[in-house]
């Protein structure tokens, strides 16, 4: 028979909450038992959704007679079981294993019957234990319990192959094989390296377990060329092949220097998107290498180069499908919640496993022992030291990589690693300047990035609340900073709400199951159950036609904040990378670039514009406009690639509804500037170069009008980039004022040039233009006045308005720098198709109006927000009736 003979016992598996006898040679009694699909959490089934604690699998196989002859084993491999598994086969106990995300293996021989085998795995997820053990996102989407990979079994040689590692270097190739037995004087080894296009590269036979080849000119593996090696390890028993065991792998190195990445030697600027890597049915098994394939060139369709996936160890097929497709991928040890020994030794056991299973694949680039300092406590030095040593330990595992200490955000820092990574979430529009101070502050490398001693608990509270602007402190004792570690933002990004019609499609015509989760996240925002009752709960069918079309909007302003956020982070040399919140839309959390079916957003075709290699950056103060004004835009180009700039022409016209095109064309690094003085810019590879300013006298229109600037960046006629700015052009403001009289005390001029007369004395206006509403406005509503109200802080409204305050959006769900607020505005002459959009920086509100009720959105909301699955509707322009 062949070296190897394995059959799958993936498929429809017995299934009980309560125990299931082991009988030998009868089968199962199925009175009690349900069927249930292995490989998959059995959360999966809707019926046990909500079981916690242990279950119990059975099934029959046959084995053939021949699988049990002399000098052959029977080997039953499991690829992951959350989290205690015991297996008997025929009323034997076969094995057991602990940890629920690496494969584990039984001989089964002894216990091994020809033809029909009963088989029984008893699984125990126990929450006593789960703040100890390796779990990652299970505390936030729900557990993952039971058989989650794929089960099989396998006829083998007595004596076989039991691991391949491979270490590419330059020039040669070190193969490591392991067997289940020492080698013996009859046995050899014999390697064979087939080339990318399957010739034969190089040839060894040996008796060492440890050999290395060289390969003359290897290929690279690399994102735009994946190409792979194969190795095939034959142990031969004196003449005869009496196993084999293949395995791909790439040359391919991935180090820093000097503030950067180097990828195969070269400056690599990583472009990443945050992955769950959840699935809409299965949970977290992928539905097959297929969809996994699907799903990653969707991904380099919109640029990224890199995923990070998120505290868990994925399926095999993960990495695979990331080698094939030519995807950096950024692998994290799951977390736990309590550093105790047990949690020492669980993280470590699962780090040695990621990369024995997986350390031969050459898109693995960077390990995360730590994210944000989940289960760690940074203010102790103990546990510094522990993650110092982890991370000495890991990279003497594995020096061809990057390890992450941890993968810092507000509150926490790092302590040892090779990328000084951090996570930051800003709202777009509503908070541009803070996110753009922020990576200003960031690219200086400051001194918050790594651990500071900690002193006492007065002087963290002090550093904790907040420590961007914190007086510099001297860094702990355990930090190892070398002070070149490169710069990434490895989390930002805002929501886009998907088209609910198609994740019911996804969901053969009904709501998805996890609508019904996220309930105790972020005060209630993220839960999606009853969004389509909100959306006509408070009018909003009367702002947009349908949730879908809502829906699409703020797809759109994800993508403007994407954009304005991406720019920002590339106009500085020192950020070599970022890494969007996220690939897939998970569950409750909608800040996908994808939907959780994998459905494309509204702006699937424009993201590679904004993720390349070259980017142009355009840097505005504002974006809106009146005719006869002039525009100015400084654009910038973030380079990466090995395009040439030398000579490059940057072209650029303005477009728009009955407006006449602008264009023109300006060297780059050269512009004319107010003055007529020529103005130069140095030209680099590896960095930003500036491209020049562009500059227009707005023209005329007749009404507010959405204008297109477009932006080419060609060297001949190669194109570098290419980008868009959207700018908004209004007509000359013509005073309507009819003389009417009005009291402003504080907006007087304006007031006055608008044509309004301007009184001093309340009682003789017609209308109050204030941003403090007190008891003198209030008598003079309650007489039948009326006031514009603008108010701009805490203090703003000084008199009683019956159920009616201002709050500060600060410290509340409506901030929405994490589950995202949306402002929408029902002013059709507005050219923002009611989004409040970028065209409204500096101008969204910092407060809230409390007191109104949905009816009110029907006729007296002009202007609101909402966060998340749309809760939590409140108005920023309403109109209130008093008296």
């Amino acid at each position: 028979m062949s070296t190897r003979t394995c059959l799958s016992l993936d498929g429809r598996w017995y299934f009980s909450t309560t125990e299931i006898p082991i009988t030998q040679y009868s089968s199962p009694n199925t009175d009690n038992l349900s069927l249930i699909t292995v490989p998959a959490p059995w959360q999966a089934d809707a019926r046990f959704r909500d079981h916690t604690g242990m279950a119990w699998y059975q099934r029959e196989f046959d084995i053939p007679t021949e699988w049990l002859e002399a000098n052959r084993v029977v080997i039953l491999g499991f690829g992951a079981v959350d989290y205690f598994a015991e297996v008997w086969l025929n009323d034997v106990k076969v094995g057991e294993h602990e940890g629920g995300y690496l494969p584990f293996e039984l001989d089964i021989t002894a216990a091994a019957l020809a033809g029909t085998n009963t088989l029984t795995v008893r699984v125990d997820d126990p929450l006593e234990i789960f703040a100890e053990i390796p779990h990652g996102k299970q505390s936030w989407y729900g557990l993952l319990s039971g058989i989650w990979q794929p089960v099989w079994v396998e006829s083998r040689p007595a004596t076989h192959i039991q691991r391949v590692k491979i270490t590419p270097h330059a020039g040669l190739v070190e193969v490591a094989v392991t067997l289940n037995h020492p080698i013996t004087s009859g046995q050899t080894i014999a390697i064979e390296i087939l080339a990318p296009d399957g010739v034969l590269a190089a040839r060894a036979e040996t008796s060492s377990l440890n050999y290395q080849l060289p390969i003359p000119n290897p290929q690279t593996w690399d994102i735009d060329s994946p190409r792979l090696y194969q190795a095939r390890v034959i142990l031969y028993d004196g003449l005869t092949a009496a196993d084999e065991v293949s395995e791909t792998f790439g040359f391919r190195t991935i180090e820093t220097r000097d503030g950067q990445i180097l990828l195969n030697g070269r400056p690599f600027y990583l472009r990443g998107a945050l992955d769950q890597d959840y699935y809409p049915d299965l949970i977290c098994t992928p539905p097959s290498q297929e969809y996994i394939e699907d799903e990653f060139r969707k991904a380099k369709e919109m640029g990224l180069n890199c995923l990070r996936v998120h505290i868990k160890v994925a399926d095999p097929r993960y990495y695979s499908a990331a080698d094939k497709i030519g995807l950096l991928i950024w692998t994290e040890l799951p977390n736990h919640d309590l550093l105790s020994d047990d949690a020492k030794r669980h993280s470590r056991e699962t780090l040695a496993g990621m990369l024995e299973r997986d350390g031969n694949h050459p898109s693995i680039a960077i390990w995360t022992i730590i994210n944000e300092s989940w289960g760690i406590d940074l203010t102790d030095a103990s546990q510094r030291l522990w993650l110092a040593e982890t991370y000495e330990w890991m990279k003497s595992l594995d020096p061809t990589r990057l390890v992450v200490g941890n993968s810092a955000c507000w509150g926490n820092y790092h302590v040892a690693t090779d990328i000084a990574d951090f996570h930051n979430y800003y709202a777009m529009p509503d908070h541009y300047q803070q996110w753009r101070e922020w990576v200003e502050n960031y690219a200086r490398r400051p001194w918050w990035l790594f651990a500071p001693a900690y002193q006492d608990h007065a002087a963290w509270r002090e550093f904790a609340r907040d420590h961007w602007h914190a007086d510099e402190r001297p860094y702990a004792a355990e930090v190892r900073q070398r002070g070149d570690e490169p710069l990434l933002v490895s989390e930002f990004g805002n929501w886009g709400l998907p088209d609910v019609t198609r994740l019911y499609e996804g969901n053969r015509g009904s709501a998805p199951w996890w609508f019904d989760t996220g309930l105790e996240w972020g005060n209630g925002v993220v839960y999606p159950h009853g969004v389509e009752k909100r959306f006509r709960e408070y009018h909003l069918d009367k702002v947009f036609p349908s949730l879908p079309a809502l829906s699409e909007a703020s797809q759109h302003l994800q993508f403007d904040a994407l954009k304005y956020e991406i720019e920002q982070m590339r106009r500085h040399e020192s950020i070599q990378g970022y890494v969007i919140t996220e690939f897939t839309d998970v569950h409750w959390e909608c800040n996908g670039l994808l939907d959780m079916y994998r459905n494309p957003k509204a702006y699937h075709a424009r993201l590679k514009e904004i993720n390349a290699d070259d980017v142009l950056i355009t840097l505005w103060e504002r974006l809106v406009f009146s005719v006869g004004e002039t525009c100015k835009i400084k654009a910038l180009c973030s380079h990466y690639s090995a395009l040439e700039m030398k000579e490059a022409v940057l072209e650029w016209m303005v477009t728009g509804e009955q407006l006449l095109v602008i264009r023109d064309q300006l060297p780059v690094g050269e512009y004319v500037a107010p003055g007529g003085v020529a103005q130069g810019a140095t030209k680099t590879r590896h960095g930003v170069t500036e491209v020049g300013v562009i500059a227009f006298d707005v023209p005329h229109v007749e009404q507010p009008t959405k204008a297109r600037l477009e932006l080419r960046l060609l060297n001949g006629e190669n194109g570098i980039a290419s980008s868009h700015q959207e700018i908004y052009i209004f007509p000359k403001i013509s005073s309507s004022a009819d003389k009417r009289r009005v009291y402003s005390p504080e907006f007087r001029p304006m007031l006055e040039s608008l044509g309004f007369i301007v009184v001093d004395d309340l009682s003789q206006a017609e209308l109050a233009v204030v941003s403090t509403l007190d008891d003198a406005c209030r008598e003079f509503l309650l007489r039948g006045g009326k006031v514009l109200f603008l108010a701009e802080d805490d203090e703003a409204l000084q008199t009683h308005i019956p159920n009616m305050s201002i709050e500060p959006r600060r410290g509340t769900p409506w901030q929405g720098d994490w589950a995202s607020s949306f402002g929408w505005h029902r002013f059709k002459n507005l050219p923002t198709d009611h989004v409040v959009n970028f065209a409204f920086a500096d101008l969204t509100p910092e407060h809230v109006i409390h007191g109104f009720a949905p009816r009110d959105f029907a006729s007296d909301v002009y202007a609101g927000l909402f966060v998340g699955w749309l809760h939590k509707p409140i108005p920023t322009i309403a109109r209130k009736r008093v008296g």
